[in-house]
């Protein structure tokens, strides 16, 4: 896990990351072993797969199953917070954490949530969604595709920030009809941007006796430059600058889709909190998750 965090690209808040990147550091120099360290927690917070009908309640003996139109959707669907509304039922989709496609750091993976968001969508029983977000952000992999399915939903998704929507997070909550943070001076939005980490840590390796020798096959002179063992070529860096470029542009234009009329000083990777956000147009009101919840009804009984 920790290799993933050295390699890959990430729309997260700054000051999370340099937390982390410490923690990497740190790892490495005490002599704990770096890219696996963390895989058997991984393994013991998640649960194994199951098929649930995507209509909670409906019979699931074998032969209705195999009667019915309606595909298996993803496991889990049928235990999530439904809250009771005029409209229907209303699913909470908790997003706290770091986010990853896969759901990596403990937490469940954005395609996880695009599926739930999906399935939502079929279910006659649902009307809207809301997402509670408390997140620093994450991985890029995945989050394009979460916010697309976000925007696409048929049913409002309305986003609800309780501390802080930042980067990836904010990806995707921005893609929602509304965004709602429950505080006007400790729950923060922003952070529109991506990076990429590079740690050369040969040193620290050296420290605790490993000496690390990289060797690449005839021709595969371009693999892996991009490592915790090499110094970062100025090559590679413009290299990864130009394709972090690229995502950012995404980023910024995918926003800017979804919020129409933001303000177009928030693009260089700052937070904000709510009053400001407000006035800057990227979120809509200060409330509770009651009131999101509220909000969401509002716009599936107009819908």
């Amino acid at each position: 896990m920790l290799e993933t965090y050295l390699n890959a690209k990430w729309a997260l808040e700054s000051t999370f990351h340099d937390r982390m990147a410490k923690i990497a550091l740190e790892r490495v120099a005490n002599g704990h072993t770096p890219f696996a360290a963390t895989a058997e927690g991984v393994e013991k917070g998640r649960r194994d797969p199951y098929f649930v009908s995507v209509y909670p309640g409906q019979a699931q003996d074998a032969s209705t199953v195999a009667a019915s139109t309606v595909a298996a959707g993803s496991w889990g669907y049928e235990k999530l917070q439904k809250e009771k509304a005029e409209s229907g039922r209303i699913v909470v989709l908790p997003i706290i954490g770091t986010m990853s496609r896969y759901g990596d750091f403990c937490t469940y993976g954005t395609e996880d949530y695009a599926q739930w968001i999906i399935e939502a969508n079929d279910d006659p029983s649902v009307s809207a969604i809301v997402l509670e977000l408390n997140s620093p952000g994450g991985q890029v992999d995945g989050t394009e595709y979460l916010g697309e399915v976000i925007r696409q939903s048929k049913k409002p998704v309305v986003a609800f920030v309780a501390g802080m929507a930042a980067s990836a997070a904010y990806w995707i909550a921005s893609q929602a009809k509304m965004i709602v943070m429950e505080s006007a001076t400790s729950s923060e939005v922003g952070s529109i941007g991506v990076l990429a980490m590079h740690v050369d840590a040969s040193a620290a390796y050296e420290k605790v006796g490993y000496k690390v020798t990289i060797v690449r096959a005839t021709g595969s002179t371009d693999k892996a430059l991009f490592n915790s063992i090499e110094p970062l070529s100025e090559t590679v860096l413009a290299e990864t600058k130009e394709i972090l470029d690229a995502i950012r542009d995404t980023f910024e234009a995918t926003v800017k889709a979804g919020r129409p009329g933001i303000a177009s000083d928030v693009f260089t990777g700052k937070m904000y909190i709510g009053r400001d956000a407000l006035k800057k147009k990227m979120a809509d009101k200060i409330g509770f998750l009651g009131d999101a919840i509220a909000e969401a009804n509002r716009l599936a009984l107009a819908a």
